[in-house]
C-alpha cells in the first residue's frame, strides 16, 4: 500500500513525518523520530503495514509549530485572545474530528514547549518533541482533514510572547543569542520573533517602555534585513507591552 498523498507532500515539504497509532503514539522508535527526518522511501515502508494515522513532528526538526485549538471551548479561548491581542493570521490549518483546528506556524528559530492549556484554556502547543496528527489520519473521533492549504507563516507577536519557552519560565536568552542577533543581524523569517522576544526581555527587567520603544526600533533599523515598517514594530511593542502589563498585574 503507498502512503497517503497529504503524507507524501508533507515528507516533500520537509517535514518529519512518523506512522502513528489510533492512540497516537508513535509506532516507531520516538528516539530516532526526533532526530532525523523520514525518507520518502522510509515512509513508503512504514505505508504497507496500513497505520491509522499518521504524525509530523513539530519543532525545530521540520519547522513548524502547531497551535491546537480544542473543540469549542479552544475557540472561545482564541476569540478572547484575538480580541485582546489581534487576529491570526492567514496560515496552514487542518480541522480536527472532535471541533477543533490545528494552526501550523513557522518555527522561531529557538526552542518551543509543549504546553497543555497554559496559552489559554482548551489550547495546546506542539513545539519541539513534540507531534501533531495530519490529514488523511482517523481515530475513533473521526478524520482529520486540510482546512487551510496556505503556507505555514510566522507566529504574530503576541503569541509568541503566550508560547515562547524564554517567557514562560521567566528565563533570560543565552548571551549568545543576542550576541548572534547584533552581530549577523536579523533574517527576514525572525524578524517578528527577534524583535519580540528583545521587547520583552527588556520590559521584563523593568526598562521603561519609551528606553524599550527607541531600542527596538534601532535594533529594527539596523539589523533587521529588511528592517520592518515602524508601524509594524509600534504593534509588536504595543502588544509584548500589554502581556508585560497583564503579567505584573497578576502577581501584584
Amino acid at each position: 500500500m503507498s502512503a497517503p498523498e497529504e503524507v507524501l507532500a508533507a515528507v516533500e515539504r520537509g517535514w518529519s513525518v512518523i506512522p502513528v497509532g489510533s492512540d497516537k503514539r508513535s509506532l516507531i522508535p520516538w528516539k530516532g523520530a526526533q532526530e532525523v527526518a523520514a525518507t520518502v522511501e522510509q515512509v513508503e515502508a512504514w505505508a504497507e503495514r496500513n497505520p491509522p494515522c499518521w504524525a509530523v513532528v513539530t519543532g525545530k526538526l521540520s519547522g513548524v509549530v502547531v497551535l491546537d485549538i480544542d473543540g469549542q471551548e479552544g475557540a472561545d479561548s482564541l476569540h478572547d485572545l484575538e480580541a485582546q491581542h489581534g487576529a491570526l493570521p492567514p496560515t496552514m490549518s487542518v480541522a480536527t474530528p472532535r471541533g477543533g483546528v490545528h494552526y501550523y506556524f513557522r518555527w522561531p528559530g529557538h526552542r518551543i514547549k509543549n504546553s497543555t492549556s497554559e496559552v489559554a484554556p482548551s489550547i495546546d502547543v506542539r513545539g519541539d518533541g513534540g507531534i501533531a496528527l495530519i490529514p488523511p489520519s482517523r481515530t475513533i473521533h473521526g478524520t482529520y482533514e486540510r482546512d487551510a492549504t496556505v503556507s505555514p507563516v510566522e507566529m504574530p507577536a503576541w503569541l509568541i510572547t503566550l508560547i515562547c519557552a524564554e517567557h514562560d519560565d521567566g528565563h533570560a536568552a543565552p548571551p549568545d543569542v543576542w550576541t548572534a542577533m547584533i552581530v549577523n543581524g536579523i533574517r527576514d523569517g525572525s524578524r517578528n520573533v527577534d524583535l519580540a522576544r528583545l521587547t520583552g526581555y527588556l520590559l521584563r527587567r523593568w526598562v521603561a517602555v519609551d528606553v524599550t520603544a527607541a531600542l527596538v526600533h534601532l535594533v529594527n533599523e539596523y539589523r533587521c534585513r529588511p528592517p520592518k515598517s515602524r508601524a509594524e514594530v509600534d504593534a509588536i511593542i504595543d502588544s509584548i507591552s500589554r502581556s508585560e502589563l497583564r503579567r505584573r498585574e497578576a502577581r501584584s
